[in-house]
């Protein structure tokens, strides 16, 4: 069932509810309110036709009206739209004004011996109703009277079919309303879902025009370009990696052929030859494999997140060190300013993010230069000498495959960096890169800001 459908439904349904409830309320009223005025009109009847003697007068004949019934035949008479009886207290009916007889009750002969002053009802006589008024009489005796309410009755039921008629006109003017109301709120919507539906490319940049809209289509249509344009982006991102990786691969491999070629084609290679053949095959499989890591960890780099808990980077920074230290035989200068710094990361990433800044600073500084270590409660930097960064290559270093020109001598994939800055940026910090000089000795720093614990 469609929004709009919906939406006209719960309309007409409340404009029935509505209804009901109003229509339930005035129909309510206007009876009691008629029904008073029925009763009002016979009470006064009734005391005006107590003060007659003929009603005292009055005995139990056979049914030919008494005198006073003359004042039935006249129009606009007392009594020329009631009927008025004597019930005695045995139960016998005196008619008064002639006509259909109102049958004595229980509850009229208990008024009649002075048991109860009054009684209110409402009889069936035929085809006609009526409503019935008796009162108690001075000597044992009650006066009944009857009004015709046919024509009261046939007003409510008139009353009640127009209510019936309103509700439901009520109600299919709600729909129809509901349902336009539906259609046009609903246009804007199918218009960006036709327009995502049949964009070419997510790279539009008219992806929707209800974006301009300040109300919540236009909220939505800006939270769907927004989608679109990560999708676009991270396509983007995943065409270069593949791009670059295939480079990046064509080089190892083409060697890794060559080498394998020569080992097949030439059984009368020295020794010599055949041992520094097996140990390029040896290097180009090793890089070939570090290689291969380092594009699975930049894949996976914002992937970690889900795994984001508390980490102190101390003694992981710390561990860090040692380790690099015995492996490289390279001196480190630790400056650690607080007993703890909390962050908010993957342990592994975060690892990865101090792993790749040393051993970059083990890459490119000299052998017997100290690499310089510090951590704060907002930053993480590694300082090494090395050749001033120049302008241009200040944050090209953080993209991927990218290598300096004074570092495509050395070994490495050119992914280090990249993934420092992906995993810190992924984690909400900041990657960044400086160089100073420093009696005379220039050094580079590169470091994070780390992200905030939650």
């Amino acid at each position: 069932m469609s929004l709009r459908t919906r939406l006209a439904i719960v309309l007409a349904a409340l404009a029935i509810a509505t209804g009901l409830v109003v229509a339930t309320l005035a129909y309510t009223t206007t009876s009691h309110q008629l029904m008073t005025s029925v009763d009002i009109s016979l009470r006064s009847t009734a005391r005006a036709l107590r003060t007659r003697r003929a009603l005292v007068t009055a005995k139990a004949t056979p049914t030919t009206p008494t005198p006073i019934g003359k004042l039935h035949a006249h129009p606009g008479g007392l009594l020329s739209r009631v009927i008025v009886e004597i019930v005695e207290s045995n139960g016998a009916v005196v008619s008064i004004t002639g006509g259909p007889t109102l049958a004595a009750s229980p509850h009229d002969v208990a008024v009649a011996r002075g048991a109860s002053p009054r009684w209110l009802r409402t009889q069936r006589v035929g085809a006609n109703t009526y409503r019935v008024l008796t009162i108690a009489l001075h000597d044992h005796r009650a006066l009944e009277i009857g009004r015709n309410i046919n024509d009261v009755l046939n007003s409510l039921a008139a009353l009640r079919t127009r209510f019936v008629l309103l509700v439901l006109g009520a109600a299919f003017v709600a729909g129809i309303v509901g349902y336009l109301i539906a259609v046009a709120l609903s246009r804007p919507i199918l218009g960006l879902a036709t327009t995502i539906a049949t964009l070419p490319t997510v790279s539009n940049p008219d992806l929707n025009p209800q974006a301009k809209r300040k109300d919540e289509v236009g909220t939505l249509a800006r939270a769907f370009q927004r989608a679109l344009r990560a999708v676009e982006d991270s396509q983007a991102q995943q065409r270069r990696l593949i791009q670059n990786a295939s480079h990046e691969l064509r080089t190892p491999l083409t060697s890794l052929r060559t080498n394998i070629d020569l080992l097949q084609r030439y059984d009368s290679l020295g020794a010599d030859d055949r041992s520094r053949i097996l140990a390029d095959l040896g290097t180009e499989t090793r890089e070939l494999t570090n290689l291969l890591a380092e594009l699975v960890d930049l894949a996976l780099a914002e992937q970690q997140n889900q795994y984001a808990t508390t980490v102190d980077l101390r003694p992981v920074v710390e561990t860090l060190i040692a380790r690099f230290q015995a492996r490289s035989k390279r001196q480190f200068a630790a400056t650690i300013t607080a007993a703890s710094v909390p962050i908010h990361a993957s342990p592994r990433a975060i690892e990865q993010v101090v792993a790749n800044l040393l051993d970059n600073a083990i890459k490119f500084s000299p052998p017997d230069s100290v690499i310089t270590v510090e951590l704060t409660p907002t930053n993480f930097e590694v300082t090494n000498l090395a050749d001033p960064i120049d302008d241009l290559d200040r944050e090209r270093i953080f993209e991927r495959f990218y290598r300096t020109p004074a570092a495509r001598a050395i070994d490495g994939s050119g992914l280090g960096l990249a993934i420092v800055r992906e995993t810190i940026t992924s984690l909400g910090g900041t990657a960044y890169a400086y160089s100073t000089t420093t009696k005379g000795q220039s050094s580079v720093t590169i470091g994070v800001t780390l992200p905030t614990p939650r």
